[in-house]
């Protein structure tokens, strides 16, 4: 019988990674491929948070999209990776205080908590955005200073100055949308066509794995499925979103991990 290869030379060969890996082997490939990802703002004193974020945005399949998305991250992803969620949430609000990354909270009867690089996120709201005053004053003054996921109108027309008109600008161009009669989620554009492929791809990862026998896989043999054209997050998304999200439950088996779902 041949000898099965350690993960970390099957890791290191194929660059393909399960969402079960150990946060050694994802700082481990974050720094072993420093000079082809994009790892700034991060310094390479990079902590258990910042190297997850790395190593999801570099998955997020943004040629899918054709450009209409930047790497959006799910903060419960990274809980696929590091176990303790405290520790995750504060290094997250850390980072968010430090002007690193912005939260987004998106979705209505469903919700995801969502983390977009502060970078990519004025990249791509300077090119899906119409050129007005407002939306650069929207871009310098609010977005990345305000720390909440949500605003009140009261705000936005009293201390920020900005007029109806204005607020009908920032809603038209995505960057704002209705919470209340009185206040606002922050958005960015086409957060819903974001929303949209990943509940569809959740939904078709989940039926998958509902059609087995007794609701469970092997991860290597799920990575293998072809989701529909319409799910275009791609399976490794998905897998990261359900195990962080829990709605599968990690089994380490001799074939390797198994993953059970928590509700069937």
């Amino acid at each position: 019988m041949s000898k099965r290869p350690s993960n970390s030379n099957f890791y290191g060969q194929s660059k393909i990674f399960r969402a079960s890996t150990s946060l050694a082997q994802v700082k481990a490939t974050v720094f072993g491929d420093a000079n082809n990802l994009d790892v700034s703002p991060f310094t390479f004193a990079l902590s258990d948070t910042e190297a997850a974020l790395v190593y999801l945005k570099c998955k997020f399949p943004i040629e899918n999209f054709e450009g209409k998305l930047p790497p959006v991250i799910l903060v419960h992803q990274i809980y696929s990776i590091i176990k303790c969620k405290t520790s995750v949430d504060r290094e997250i609000n850390c980072l968010q205080a430090k002007g690193v990354i912005r939260l987004f909270k998106l979705g209505c009867e469903e919700t995801a908590l969502v983390v977009i690089n502060s970078d990519d996120l004025v990249n791509h709201i300077t090119q899906h955005c119409p050129k007005k005053p407002a939306i650069n004053r929207f871009l310098n003054n609010v977005i990345l200073k305000v720390q909440d996921v949500s605003i009140d109108k009261a705000l936005l027309q009293g201390d920020m100055g900005f007029s109806q008109q204005d607020i009908s600008d920032l809603m038209n161009a995505g960057l704002l949308t209705l919470r209340s009669a009185g206040s606002f989620w922050f958005s960015f554009p086409n957060a819903g066509e974001f929303m949209r492929s990943y509940l569809k791809g959740r939904k078709s990862v989940l039926r998958t794995i509902r059609k087995c026998k007794f609701s469970e896989i092997l991860q290597f043999e799920l990575q293998q499925r072809k989701l529909e054209k319409s799910a275009k997050l791609g399976i490794l998304y998905h897998i990261h979103d359900i195990i962080g999200a829990e709605l599968v439950k990690c089994v380490e088996t001799t074939s390797g991990t198994l993953l059970r779902l928590t509700k069937k």
